[in-house]
């Protein structure tokens, strides 16, 4: 790639974002959602929410607002990117894979936790599970969608998922 070329990418990213702007109740949403994406872009060692928002100049604290609680609609958003894959990416030869992926966890407060099979680690804790679809073709490969996954007990449980 050319200069000129590299220069062309921070242009081409704030449209392809603008393609979501409509997934968010207000502006600041759009504006943070390019902070957050070019903070996971950048070259900062550990891609927590502080060292992103310092490495950009803004204050930590509105960085992590912007995960837990900006009005978005991560369904549309969802959808959207869904069919811009569609759209763009269409191939006879790609291929869909479904995954799951554990996370060990030490409590019992976080929603889905139990003791159960975790993947990640090769057997069973207390851990929660989420599955994933991609898709992939050759030189590109997109996450397109994710749930978590509920054991028996929570989904059996209403009072149990509102505690949670």
């Amino acid at each position: 790639m050319s200069v000129h070329d590299i220069a062309k990418l921070g242009t081409m990213l704030g449209r392809f974002l603008l393609l979501f702007a409509d997934c968010f109740a207000r502006i600041e949403g759009q504006r943070l959602l390019r902070v957050y994406v070019n903070g996971l872009l950048s070259n900062v060692q550990r891609k927590n929410v502080e060292a992103m928002a310092l490495f950009q100049g803004i204050a930590p604290r509105t960085l992590q607002r912007f995960l837990e609680s900006i009005v978005w609609d991560e369904y549309l958003l969802r959808d959207k990117c869904q069919k811009f894959v569609a759209k763009n990416y269409t191939h006879p030869e790609a291929i869909g894979t479904i995954d799951e992926t554990g996370i060990a966890k030490t409590g019992c407060h976080t929603c889905g936790v139990k003791r159960q099979y975790n993947g990640n680690r090769g057997k069973v804790e207390n851990c929660v599970n989420s599955v994933a679809i991609a898709y992939t073709i050759n030189g590109f490969s997109c996450l397109v969608d994710a749930q978590l996954y509920l054991p028996r007990e929570w989904a059996e449980d209403g009072a149990l998922r509102k505690k949670t």
